[in-house]
């Protein structure tokens, strides 16, 4: 499909938009959430237009304007964003981090994974299930890039997951009564759906608990219509060769691009 990168572009903005206020500018959109100031998926300009300096100018005066409460600068790119300011945001240090490999299913997974039970996350027990997993998860580091980040922004993070309810999903897999690992998945309006934020226990690794989530996932996504399923990889990180090896292929590369500022009060 010629238009799979543009649709992938549309279902990762909109997934980012959700339980956030969208403001939408002329050069960029402004996704903010100063309840979670943060987590940068909450907090951040994405879908950016901008072609000349004046017009980057714009973009920078917006996010000053719209995410005063929060210390950091984030932009979201992916292919569609201008070469000149990518350009322009190496010129002014942001620094390029979490480049991620969007991969999207051909045909069936061929790998089934192994056989596991998997609970919704619902109630308040399956929320602090989730939490200690998300704990874990980036006490570990790889999948925010080393970066050191306290518990105070994992529970950022697990409120940033609840207020997407309703459209985004979570789901861990519980082995012997406890949680091992977990999953996201949400189908967006365009018909393509997205699996997300996947973490498995190092304990819990290379027994095929992360491909049987990706298959449970992958039949959750089409039972609910969705013609194109996709995730993304972090091309830094080993996962991307077990999605390669289940059928999923390289279809755009994302970034976040990333600048800290002194937080004015």
């Amino acid at each position: 499909m010629d238009d799979l990168p543009r649709l992938i572009a549309e279902a990762y903005r909109w997934q980012r938009r959700l339980g956030a206020t969208s403001i939408a500018t002329p050069y960029c959109g402004i996704v903010a959430a100063p309840q979670r100031p943060d987590v940068w998926d909450s907090n951040h300009a994405d879908e950016v237009v901008a072609q000349t300096d004046a017009d980057a100018d714009a973009v920078f005066a917006a996010m000053d304007h719209h995410l005063s409460h929060t210390r950091w600068r984030v932009i979201h790119t992916d292919c569609f964003t201008p070469d000149s300011f990518r350009a322009r945001l190496a010129l002014e240090d942001f620094t390029e981090r979490f480049v991620t490999i969007q991969m999207a299913l051909q045909g069936e997974l061929t790998l089934r994974g192994a056989p596991i039970q998997l609970r919704p996350v619902v109630d308040e027990v399956d929320w602090e299930m989730l939490l200690r997993l998300v704990l874990a998860n980036h006490a570990e580091g790889r999948s925010s890039a080393d970066l050191k980040l306290p518990p105070e922004f994992s529970r950022q993070m697990v409120a940033t997951y609840r207020a997407k309810t309703g459209s985004y999903h979570f789901e861990v897999v519980i082995e012997d009564g406890a949680a091992i690992a977990y999953g996201g998945y949400a189908a967006a309006p365009n018909g393509v759906g997205m699996i997300e934020d996947l973490f498995t226990l190092p304990a819990a690794r290379r027994r095929g608990v992360a491909t049987g989530m990706i298959a449970a996932l992958v039949d959750r996504l089409r039972a609910k219509g969705s013609r194109t399923i996709f995730l993304g990889a972090l091309a830094a990180e080993r996962p991307k060769r077990l999605y390669a090896r289940l059928g999923f292929h390289p279809v755009t590369l994302a970034s976040a691009w990333v600048r800290e500022e002194p937080l004015v009060r």
